[in-house]
């Protein structure tokens, strides 16, 4: 299952599209059209996670989802780049203590928790492994269908 936020879509009195993130006040974006404004919201809500990060604030988790029409649905590696975040501030882990431990310079773990940046799987799994931690995926449930009578 893909991980996201969900939105709200409002129409405004001038005729655009508003987009609301519950429990993320920062995460507004809109559009012209409200495909155009669906568009935006994932980009919306990635700048304002990256300023939580940089703040060294907690994720919001209210507004969090696994399911839902209107939200915004992140790619895997977002996902489990924002697990190495949460991992490291639950620990109370600093970038350079990471870098450390995982004997690289912390300008790559710098990259490593940048949203935007492709970084590989294999050093998150590292990093989560460094902190004793583990990303969780669900694979989903297999549907058994009926043969027609």
């Amino acid at each position: 299952m893909a991980f996201g936020y969900r939105y709200k879509l409002e129409r405004q009195e001038n005729g655009w599209w508003l987009v609301r993130f519950p429990g993320i006040p920062e995460a507004l974006t809109e559009g012209e059209a409200a495909e155009e404004a669906r568009a935006n919201a994932l980009d919306c809500v990635l700048a304002a996670l990256e300023g939580y990060m940089k703040a060294g604030k907690p994720l919001p988790r209210q507004a969090a989802s696994h399911s839902g029409q209107d939200r915004a649905v992140f790619p895997s590696l977002v996902t489990a780049k924002l697990a190495v975040y949460e991992t490291m501030r639950e620990r109370g882990w600093s970038k350079l203590k990471l870098a450390k431990e995982l004997g690289m310079p912390e300008n790559s773990v710098r990259r490593l928790l940048d949203l935007r940046h492709s970084s590989h799987m294999w050093i998150i799994d590292e990093a989560l492994k460094t902190m004793n931690a583990e990303l969780s995926i669900d694979l989903p449930k297999v549907r058994v269908r009926r043969k027609a009578a």
